[in-house]
């Protein structure tokens, strides 16, 4: 949970490079999913959702261009964002993964909820405030599909004892 408090001292800019290096981690973590799951079905949500991850990377970059005047976002190493960071590897259960990704979206969704708060949208061509929360949106809508990935991964593993290789792709 992100709290006023965490972010009140933040600049907008700060908190939309955060924001940028959220994406970036929710990105790569879905395509590592997409790549290490056995369902074809299962890898085609994680890479619908990691299209979705860049796509809202871009936006971010945009407003960010629009915000500061600036060609592009200089993302630093660490960042005093209070997003978390989804940790991934092979030696990870996917379940663990899948927690920590859910657990991610339902603070980018407060995140860009509190940002569209914070954004000043006089004299720019593009509404900081609608966009952030469109975002916020989005990251509600991926915690509900990862909900119920996490639901049938259960009910797939459970399919599979009687079943072995049923969900592989051709």
């Amino acid at each position: 949970m992100v709290e006023d408090e965490d972010i009140e001292d933040l600049s907008f800019e700060e908190m939309l490079k955060g924001a940028v290096k959220a994406e970036i981690n929710a990105k790569e973590v879905y395509e590592h999913m997409a790549n290490r799951v056995d369902s074809f079905i299962v890898a085609d949500r994680f890479e619908f959702l990691a299209g979705e991850e860049g796509k809202h990377e871009g936006f971010l970059r945009d407003l960010y261009k629009n915000v500061t005047s600036e060609k592009d976002i200089e993302l630093l190493e660490e960042t005093p964002v209070p997003l978390p960071y989804i940790r991934y590897g092979d030696d990870m259960d996917e379940s663990e993964i899948i927690k920590q990704a859910m657990d991610a979206e339902v603070a980018s969704k407060e995140f860009y909820l509190k940002m569209a708060d914070k954004a000043d949208d006089d004299g720019l061509e593009k509404n900081p405030k609608k966009l952030l929360k469109y975002l916020a949106g989005m990251e509600q809508n991926h915690y509900e599909i990862l909900k119920e990935e996490k639901e049938r991964m259960s009910e797939f593993e459970e399919f599979d004892e009687y079943h072995p290789g049923m969900h592989r792709g051709p």
